[in-house]
C-alpha cells in the first residue's frame, strides 16, 4: 500500500461543505492502493459536526496540531447568527496583517509535525488542500525540503475567490506571487471546475495544461442511504417547500430571492400564501434584518446547522432546492459542493447564479433545474412558480424541467477519489 500525507486544515469534526471533500477522499483512497495519513488542525470552529467522524476510514492516522489564533474572523460569533459588520472589520484587520490568510498560526506547528513525519516515516506523495491557502505554502515548503511528489488541490480559487480583498496593492502583488509559486511548484494542480482551470491557465505563464486537471466535488451514495433512513423514521411532511441547505455568506446575498417573494405576494389579492422557505445553516444578522424589513417572517425561517445526514434528509423532503451565487466573474468560477447533493436528491434546483458560470453549465447540462439571473426578481418569481407547479392558469408556462439523473453518477465520491488516486500514481511514477 502506497502512503500519502494529506494536509487539510478543515477536517472532521469541523463542519461545513469544505470538510466533505477531504473526508471522502481519505475514506476511499485505500480502495485505490493509497493509505492516507492526515495532518490537520486541532482548533475551534463555529461549525462542528461530530457525525462526520463516521466518514473517517478505520485505521486512518490523524495528526492534529494546535492552531494558534487561527481563523479568528471565521470563529467569531458564539452561535449560528453571525455579525456581518464585525466579520467585515475582523477580516479587514487580518488581511492587512497576515498573508495569505488568518491561519498562519497553524502553519508553524503543522510544519514541525509534517517534517518529523517525513523524516521518520516513508511516504510516496503529498496532498495539500485549500482553503486556507496557507496549506499550500506549507506543502510548498515540505515539497522543496523533502522532494516528495506533491498535488495542490484547490477547493476554491485563491486570488479569484469570492472573499478575496487584499488590503493594499502591495498585498495584492504578494498574493499573486505566492499563488504563482504554488501553481508552478506543485507536481500537479487539481481544481473543482473547468472554469477555474481555464482561469489559472490564462493567468499563469509557464503552467502546462497537462499539469492541471479537474476533479469536481460530488456526493456519496452512502450518505443518501443514511438520509433516507432518517426520512423513513420521521415521515411527517416538512414545514417548508423551498430549502437552502448550508451556511450563507456575505458575498451571496438572499435579497434577490426575497424580492421575488414580494413579487409573488403582490400578485395575490390580500397578500395570499407564499412558499415557505427555510435557510438551514449559519447565517448573518443582516439576513434576519432583510427578512424582517420586507415583512416576510411568516414565510421565511432560519434554522441552525444540521448534521450532514439530517441536512440531506431535508433536501429529500423539499420541493425546490435553492442555490445562491454572486453574479460576478468570480462567482462564475464557483461550482459549489452542495450542487451535487442537490442533484442527487432529485429535487428541482432554483439556481440564482451567473448564467455563464460553472454552476449554470452543470445544471443546464443535466437539466436539473432553472438558472435565473440573480438581478431579475421577476424572472426568479416566475421560475419559482414553474418549479412548484403554481404558475397561473393559462400562462403557457411549461412544467419543471426533466433531469437526466443518470448523468450524475460520475460525480459519486468513490469514483472521484479514483481520479485523485490516478493523479497520485502519475506524479509518483514521474518522480522515480
Amino acid at each position: 500500500m502506497k502512503r500519502v500525507l494529506y494536509v487539510a486544515y478543515f477536517f472532521p469534526p469541523m463542519g461545513g461543505a469544505g470538510v466533505q471533500r477531504s473526508a471522502k477522499f481519505t475514506r476511499y483512497l485505500p480502495l485505490f492502493g493509497w493509505a492516507p495519513t492526515v495532518l490537520t488542525a486541532d482548533a475551534a470552529y463555529w461549525m462542528r459536526d461530530e457525525t462526520l467522524l463516521e466518514d473517517v476510514a478505520p485505521g486512518c492516522v490523524i495528526h492534529r496540531v494546535p492552531a494558534w489564533g487561527a481563523g479568528v474572523a471565521q470563529r467569531q460569533s458564539g452561535g449560528e447568527v453571525r455579525s456581518a459588520g464585525r466579520i467585515h472589520l475582523l477580516r479587514s484587520l487580518v488581511r492587512f496583517l497576515l498573508v495569505p490568510d488568518t491561519y498562519w498560526g497553524w502553519v508553524l506547528p503543522a510544519w514541525r509535525r509534517g517534517a518529523r513525519l517525513l523524516e521518520r516515516e516513508s511516504f510516496d506523495a503529498l496532498v495539500t488542500t485549500s482553503s486556507p491557502d496557507s496549506a499550500h505554502l506549507l506543502g510548498l515548503g515540505l515539497h522543496r525540503r523533502f522532494g516528495l511528489p506533491w498535488i495542490a488541490d484547490f477547493r476554491d480559487p485563491w486570488t479569484r475567490r469570492m472573499a478575496y480583498a487584499p488590503a493594499t496593492p502591495w498585498h495584492d502583488r504578494l498574493h499573486h506571487r505566492l499563488e504563482r509559486e504554488v501553481l508552478l511548484g506543485a507536481d500537479h494542480v487539481i481544481v473543482t471546475s473547468e472554469e477555474t482551470r481555464g482561469d489559472f491557465l490564462s493567468r499563469t505563464p509557464g503552467l502546462a495544461p497537462e499539469r492541471i486537471s479537474v476533479v469536481t466535488n460530488g456526493y456519496d451514495e452512502s450518505d443518501f442511504e443514511a438520509a433516507e433512513a432518517i426520512q423513513r423514521a420521521d415521515p411527517l411532511p416538512p414545514r417548508f417547500e423551498v430549502l437552502h441547505a448550508g451556511q450563507l455568506n456575505p458575498e451571496r446575498g438572499i435579497e434577490p430571492y426575497l424580492e421575488a417573494l414580494l413579487r409573488l405576494r403582490a400578485r395575490h389579492v390580500g397578500g395570499g400564501e407564499l412558499p415557505r422557505t427555510r435557510f438551514a445553516g449559519g447565517h448573518y444578522d443582516r439576513d434576519l434584518e432583510a427578512v424582517r424589513r420586507r415583512g416576510l417572517e411568516p414565510w421565511v425561517e432560519f434554522t441552525p446547522n444540521r448534521p450532514h445526514h439530517a441536512s440531506i434528509a431535508d433536501c429529500l423532503r423539499a420541493r425546490v432546492l435553492l442555490l445562491l451565487e454572486q453574479p460576478s466573474e468570480r462567482g462564475a468560477l464557483i461550482l459549489p459542493g452542495k450542487i451535487f447533493e442537490y442533484v442527487r436528491a432529485r429535487r428541482p434546483i432554483l439556481a440564482l447564479v451567473p448564467p455563464q458560470g460553472a454552476a449554470a453549465r452543470l445544471i443546464g447540462a443535466i437539466g436539473a433545474g432553472l438558472v435565473v439571473d440573480p438581478s431579475d426578481p421577476g424572472a426568479i418569481a416566475q421560475a419559482l412558480e414553474r418549479l412548484l407547479g403554481t404558475s397561473p392558469p393559462g400562462s403557457g408556462v411549461d412544467g419543471p424541467p426533466v433531469a437526466d439523473w443518470e448523468s450524475i453518477r460520475g460525480f459519486e465520491r468513490q469514483a472521484l477519489t479514483g481520479e485523485l488516486a490516478a493523479r497520485l500514481d502519475q506524479i509518483r511514477s514521474r518522480s522515480r
